[in-house]
């Protein structure tokens, strides 16, 4: 489902639900599933974990609002580049410099 927001932006919108074996590893306020907004260019997501019943039969006025409220997730290229400053590649070993 897509929808236009107030500046013109394209977003697209979709329910994730969250398998229930792994419902105990997640956030208490995301265990039943969540709505997740991304602009159609890829600059931006974010999460609702608040699913109203009836959020695909929703105006897109009321979906931008949605939106508006929802929490700022890292782009997935951010996330990478995050884990990979946390967790660096090891470090290979300077060559042995042999004597002639």
């Amino acid at each position: 489902m897509t929808f236009n927001d107030a500046l013109g932006a394209r977003w697209r919108v979709w329910r994730v639900e969250t398998p229930a074996a792994r419902a105990h590893l997640m956030d208490a306020s995301f265990r039943n599933g969540w709505l997740v907004f991304e602009r159609e260019d890829g600059v931006e997501r974010r999460r609702l974990a608040q699913v109203p019943e009836d959020w695909a039969s929703l105006s897109p006025a009321r979906l931008a609002q949605l939106c508006s409220v929802a929490a700022p997730v890292a782009p997935l290229a951010s996330r990478s580049t995050a884990a990979t400053e946390r967790f660096p590649a090891p470090r290979r070993p300077d060559p042995v410099l042999r004597d002639r």
